[in-house]
């Protein structure tokens, strides 16, 4: 993956307005997004104490059981999390784990035991400390090999979105700082495109329902507008391994 990126990646500069997380959300339009709202939040009249708070809400009440719920979609089947109709394999590992310390992103993978509290911490601290950065230096990518990666969505009308692979903090922080856009890099023969539907990978062999992978590829165009998926709040546990 990195290699490839490396040698083979193209640059774009485009609105945040088309970038969209795994989980759905999208960035700059003033929708619910767990990392761009907390930051927004924090630099205006809420405050951080509130920010926080309002982002410990939706880890405690986003817990997907399946894709379609992860992306607030009603689908016909239960796909497993991160399952996307367009991938050649099944994800890597699941999205829900025994061990809580174990699940390697808070945002897309779930323990029943509980939501480790000092993972939380560490997200917000990822966050504070993007958009630290970049008002005390601004966005300096090549100085700081961190380019933002992105998968590149392309509609049947030939509308663009931008799938973020690494460097939702950073697109998160020049959001909510009010930058409107930003400059991708993307792998051209890796973009998944609607008209080319039926030879998607898990379309092909059968796993996904063509209605149901169509709706998984328009919710990156129409965002997630379900950011709570279960009304039982799931338990902070204090203790760091």
């Amino acid at each position: 993956h990195k290699l490839a990126f490396r040698w083979l990646a193209r640059e774009a500069t485009v609105p945040i307005a088309d970038c969209v997380h795994f989980c759905g959300f999208r960035y700059g339009r003033g929708e619910y997004n767990p990392y761009e709202t907390y930051l927004r939040m924090s630099v205006g009249p809420e405050g951080p104490a509130r920010a926080r708070d309002r982002f410990n809400e939706f880890l405690q009440h986003y817990r997907p059981s399946d894709f379609g719920e992860a992306l607030g979609l009603n689908l016909s089947r239960h796909y497993p999390l991160w399952l996307y109709p367009w991938s050649r394999r099944g994800p890597e590992r699941s999205g829900w784990q025994e061990n809580p310390d174990d699940c390697p992103d808070i945002l897309t993978h779930f323990s029943a035991k509980g939501i480790p509290r000092w993972r939380a911490e560490e997200e917000l601290g990822w966050l504070n400390r993007a958009l630290a950065s970049i008002r005390e230096h601004g966005y300096q990518p090549a100085k700081f090999g961190s380019a933002i990666e992105a998968r590149r969505l392309v509609r049947g009308d030939g509308k663009s979105a931008w799938l973020l692979l690494d460097g939702n903090h950073r697109v998160s922080a020049l959001s909510a700082l009010g930058v409107e856009r930003v400059a991708v890099r993307y792998l051209p023969p890796a973009t998944v495109r609607e008209t080319e539907l039926p030879r998607w990978g898990q379309v092909r062999n059968g796993v996904y329902d063509p209605g149901d992978a169509a709706k998984v590829f328009r919710v990156h165009f129409d965002g997630n507008r379900h950011p709570r998926t279960t009304e039982r709040a799931a338990s902070f546990l204090e203790e760091r391994p």
